[in-house]
């Protein structure tokens, strides 16, 4: 359990330091900016779910092009138990995908939101799904340390 814990907590940073970092990966469109920015002020007010909608509004807006958006639908998909939205988002960012890291933190994410899922809805079925991510992770980048740990937890017994 407590394995799992500090797991959570790496990937809700790595999630941050990501969506920190890539400014440009903001909206394009001028009215998704706009609501981008509501998104955010959310997040503010702590109205988090709210915050999650106007996401995926934004990402919308900009015709599925906000990388920034479905982060932040991952993130706080992630920390609210809100697992089809960020599992949605996931599986969009590694269809987006092009660099070898994008392809496996995208695998990566997604089988951890997988794993995750798993683990809060007591259902074994998924675990195999976390495994084939980590599996896909572990073939782009094989020193990949977090996903061999992961995978290892979500092998199916």
């Amino acid at each position: 359990m407590r394995h799992s814990c500090l797991l959570f907590l790496l990937v809700c940073a790595i999630a941050t330091a990501f969506a920190q970092n890539d400014k440009s990966e903001g909206p394009a469109n001028e009215k998704a900016q706009k609501t981008y920015k509501e998104a955010l002020d959310l997040v503010h007010k702590r109205m988090y779910g709210f915050a999650i909608e106007t996401f995926k509004k934004a990402d919308k807006q900009d015709g599925g092009a906000c990388l920034a958006c479905k982060k932040q639908i991952v993130k706080y998909g992630m920390e609210f138990g809100d697992w089809k939205s960020a599992g949605a988002a996931a599986e969009e960012m590694i269809s987006e995908a092009r660099r070898p890291r994008e392809v496996a933190l995208a695998h990566y994410q997604f089988g951890f939101i997988v794993y995750r899922a798993g683990m809060d809805k007591h259902k074994d079925k998924v675990f195999a799904q976390a495994h084939q991510q980590m599996t896909e992770a572990l073939a782009v980048a094989s020193s990949f340390p977090t996903a061999v740990f992961v995978d290892g937890q979500a092998w199916p017994a």
